[in-house]
């Protein structure tokens, strides 16, 4: 992938534009899904990446999603983020604090309910990947190559990426 202009006056015309997507990290956060049931964040990507007009892939590796912007011929670049959260408890008291509670597997092999929070900033990775692919669709005259937006599911539960390699990434 290729640029031209510089990075500040670009990173300058779009901040205004990519503001909304505090918005779309705190949702994120306040609604996380544990490893390999990504769904609802996996359908909140896919939204996104096709208000944007990207070429959407589903359910990669399971609840993965690739989102594909060509323009023109050039590199490809591939940027990555991790959907998946823990099974933590929240007590930030933060205003968008999840709430949530999921079945999972138990330290004994159990099915239970555990309360799900984003511990490790995949919320943040998410929605910074999002504001992403809106800046550099809108920038697209400033850069030419292929760009792809991979939203990786089941890190922390771990295999989320070999799936998505053998579902042919």
């Amino acid at each position: 992938m290729s640029c031209g202009g510089g990075r500040a006056e670009l990173a300058a015309r779009f901040r205004p534009k990519l503001d909304r997507f505090a918005d779309t990290y705190k949702d994120n956060h306040q609604h996380p899904e544990l490893s390999r049931q990504e769904m609802q964040t996996a359908e909140r990507i896919i939204s996104h990446l096709r208000s944007e007009e990207y070429e959407v892939h589903e359910r990669v590796g399971g609840h993965g999603v690739v989102g594909v912007f060509r323009n023109e011929k050039g590199k490809t670049v591939l940027l990555r983020a991790d959907m998946d959260a823990l099974p933590i408890e929240e007590e930030t008291q933060l205003p968008y604090a999840s709430k949530v509670r999921m079945h999972d597997v138990l330290e004994d092999g159990a099915i239970g309910d555990s309360p799900v929070m984003h511990a490790c900033g995949h919320d943040m990775h998410v929605a910074t990947l999002m504001a992403a692919a809106s800046a550099l669709r809108a920038s697209r005259a400033h850069w030419n190559g292929t760009l792809l937006c991979l939203f990786q599911p089941a890190k922390e539960g771990g295999g989320g990426a070999q799936a998505m390699v053998d579902d042919v990434l």
